[in-house]
């Protein structure tokens, strides 16, 4: 008996635990089944399942009575359940039921293999809509519709359309949804005021639909052209086309929903877009984007060498472009913008701004502004040189006396036929310039180039040379006195070239220019004789300049001095760093001093020979000597670090033979993490676990303090580099343990 109920515990305990194993096994089964589908969504919206074997898509809702559930399915094996009122149905491409009373909603997909399943689901559609069309004098209430302020928020051309975006499922303001229960047509009134346009898009329709819609104000009605229609209906999430109503005043637009079979459910994307406000005046003119419904108007500032490029995405549409030139708007033709196609517009003369108009059912259309001035110079160069001195010719774009090539162009939609450059040539009196010009390019083969050299006072012509395209280039050369003259480029014969209308896009001809100059003669330097004041002020300045010049060598000269002094009083001493320990354990020095003080003997050192040098530190932990170096290196009490936790060493360097360049230290550790060099001094480049010497001459030597952190256990000291242009490396065969820190 006592056996008995020992046991009864042991068994509880092991039942208990089977129960436990259950409930946790269980969620993971159901999650593990959850993993096997995944809803896809578009907006918010949900339009497809990627759905194993095996498994079940599961979705269950509330449904008031009398109200319609309507959904469709497309895919290759599966079927869909939907339970409703104690009734199962059961298919695979669509349903629309109507519920008895008020109650739950289940929906469950499966499929025979792994695919992805398009759903379009209306979970309730209970709607109220009128059969009877009202007049245009009685009073309705107007459904809410979405309403879209920002097109850039309403629209993205990166999806390929431009249809209004709607997030949310079909429950959301952006969708009207209904049933036509007695294929009687059903009457949807939408509030509209002047310069709305409204956006109407069929996205569920099982049965055939048409929606054609009447603009009612309060006293006549207009049916208007558009129309959407699927005759056979959508295939599961396939939108129609959209179809846009604008209109010019304050009423309603009536939406007539019509369809030849009975209980046909239907959902409608409705949004209204407001008129934008044109815009006054672009500020920003890089990536100029003008999106909008209807029309829509932009006003950018413009310059005469400066074309506009238009690229309308997705849909075309029409352009007018109104030019401000000579303070006068000009309206120009109407052109037709193919979607997808870039054209080029070019300015009329004088002009100062643009308006840009659009016209279409949706636009977004890309804008850029393209420089054509001549040598980038802002200006478009004038086809004659200025007919006398006193004319401002600073619109006349400067061709340098030497220059490598300059870009130009002929642009041929605005008649440019010649381009006038001027040349300003500065020099002595009665001295002589050889300037020669060159001009290359892909299509110069009838161009002509013209020098002309002026008389100054005068502006009358003293020579003129011409040249035309030889040896794959126009070139020429002429002597010229100081001055401004002048270089032409043009198309002697303008007949083949100039058969278009103004602004039409045309290729234009580019080129290249290039200047080289030659001093031939120098000519007379000019004299101006200093007065008393400057010959007086010009030695106070010569001595004072001679003192600061001085200055520099006289500090050099005594910082040598003294560094020689300290290196000479170095010398006598010996176990140079055992003292700084001593001191520091007295606490007469503290750390901070002590390693100032280290520092500075780091400079002082250098002028000992290597030997003394040596001595003075005291015996090294590491020493290496090659044919071509000899190294040493010292571990340092921890307390001259300035990092927390840094393992200082110093380094010392010494050249036997040959000059080294790209030298470098490195710190390597031979297990564990690597080293990090925290700090060098003197103040060397340093990265990861490399110090960077550069250069060292032969006979140089070299001491370098060095803060290492990391977690490595000992420290392989190696210096890298080319001695005389070949590449060397010298590295100390001992490794420096950790331990050796500690006890220093």
């Amino acid at each position: 008996m006592v056996g008995d109920r020992s046991s009864q515990p042991s068994m509880l305990m092991a039942f208990f635990l089977v129960v436990m194993m259950a409930c946790l096994l269980l969620p993971l089964s159901a999650a593990q089944s959850d993993e096997m589908q995944e809803e896809q969504t578009l907006d918010g919206r949900v339009t497809g399942i990627l759905i194993e074997p095996n498994t079940t898509y599961h979705k269950n809702w509330t449904i008031v009575e009398d109200a319609w559930v309507s959904f469709s399915i497309s895919c290759n094996q599966c079927t869909a359940e939907l339970s409703l009122d104690g009734t199962v149905h059961s298919t695979s491409t669509d349903l629309t039921v109507q519920a008895q009373s008020t109650g739950e909603v289940v929906l469950n997909v499966t499929s025979l293999e792994t695919e992805h399943v398009s759903l379009s689901l209306v979970e309730s559609i209970d709607e109220n809509y009128s059969s009877v069309r009202p007049a245009p004098s009685q009073a309705t209430e107007s459904v809410t519709i979405e309403s879209c302020t920002s097109e850039n928020r309403c629209i993205d051309p990166s999806r390929n359309h431009l249809d209004g975006i709607v997030n949310g499922d079909f429950t959301s303001t952006g969708y009207l949804r209904g049933i036509i229960e007695q294929s009687n047509a059903e009457y949807i009134p939408l509030a509209v005021t002047d310069g709305d346009t409204l956006e109407l898009q069929l996205r569920h329709a099982i049965h055939d639909l048409k929606i054609s819609a009447y603009f009612q104000n309060s006293t006549s009605e207009t049916l208007l052209e558009s129309t959407v229609e699927a005759p056979t209906g959508l295939t599961t999430n396939a939108d129609s086309d959209a179809m846009y109503v604008h209109v010019e005043e304050d009423g309603r637009i009536l939406l007539k929903v019509e369809s030849e079979v009975v209980n046909a459910a239907w959902v409608i994307k409705a949004i209204r877009y407001q008129q934008l406000i044109p815009t006054p005046l672009v500020e920003d003119q890089n990536n100029i984007s003008i999106r909008g419904h209807h029309q829509t108007s932009s006003t950018l500032e413009l310059t005469e060498s400066q074309a506009l490029n238009f690229l309308a995405l997705v849909k075309p549409v029409e352009l007018r472009i109104e030019q401000l030139s000579s303070g006068s708007w000009i309206m120009g033709d109407l052109i037709q913008l193919e979607a997808e196609v870039p054209i080029t517009a070019y300015p009329l003369p004088n002009i100062s701004a643009v308006r840009i108009h659009l016209h279409s059912s949706v636009h977004w259309v890309e804008v850029s502004i393209a420089n054509f001035s001549d040598f980038g110079s802002g200006h478009e160069a004038p086809s004659v040189r200025p007919s006398t001195s006193a004319v401002d010719n600073s619109s006349w774009p400067d061709l340098p006396q030497v220059s490598s090539q300059l870009v130009g162009q002929l642009t041929l939609p605005i008649f440019d036929t010649a381009d006038v450059y001027r040349l300003n040539i500065t020099g002595w009196e009665d001295s002589r310039h050889m300037i020669q010009v060159t001009v290359e390019g892909s299509e110069i083969e009838n161009l002509t180039v013209e020098f002309w050299s002026m008389e100054q006072s005068t502006w009358e012509v003293l020579e003129t040379k011409t040249s035309v395209f030889r040896n794959g280039k126009i070139q020429l050369a002429m002597e010229v006195d100081p001055g401004t003259h002048f270089v032409r480029i043009s198309l002697p014969v303008t007949t083949n070239f100039t058969g278009h209308s103004w602004g039409e896009n045309v290729p234009s001809i580019e080129y290249f220019v290039s200047s080289a100059y030659t001093l031939t003669d120098e000519g007379y330097e000019p004299y101006f004789p200093p007065d008393e004041h400057a010959e007086k002020w010009g030695v106070r300045s010569r001595f004072i300049l001679g003192v600061l010049f001085l200055a520099p060598v006289i500090y050099f000269a005594v910082s040598l001095s003294r560094q020689k002094k300290a290196a000479e009083l170095f010398a006598n001493k010996s176990e140079q760093l055992e003292w700084f320990r001593k001191q520091m354990d007295s606490g007469e020095v503290t750390p901070t001093q002590s390693r100032k003080n280290l520092i500075r003997a780091l400079q002082s050192i250098t002028l000992l020979d290597w030997d003394q040098a040596s001595r003075a530190w005291g015996k090294a932990n590491l020493e290496h000597r090659t044919t071509d170096a000899a190294l040493a290196v010292w571990a340092l009490d921890r307390r001259l670090a300035t990092t927390e936790g840094s393992i200082p060493l110093m380094v010392g360097i010494h050249v036997i033979k040959g000059n080294w360049d790209l030298a470098a230290l490195r710190f390597d550790a031979p297990e564990g993490k690597g080293w990090t060099v925290e700090n060098v001094q003197p103040r060397f480049l340093h990265r990861g676990e490399e110090v960077f010497i550069d250069t060292m001459a032969e006979g140089n030597r070299t001491f370098v303090m060095v803060e290492l952190t990391g977690t490595a256990t000992a420290v392989d000291v190696e210096l890298n580099g080319r001695v005389d242009g070949t590449a060397t490396a010298s590295r100390i065969p001992k490794t420096l343990a950790v331990e050796v820190f500690e006890e220093e």
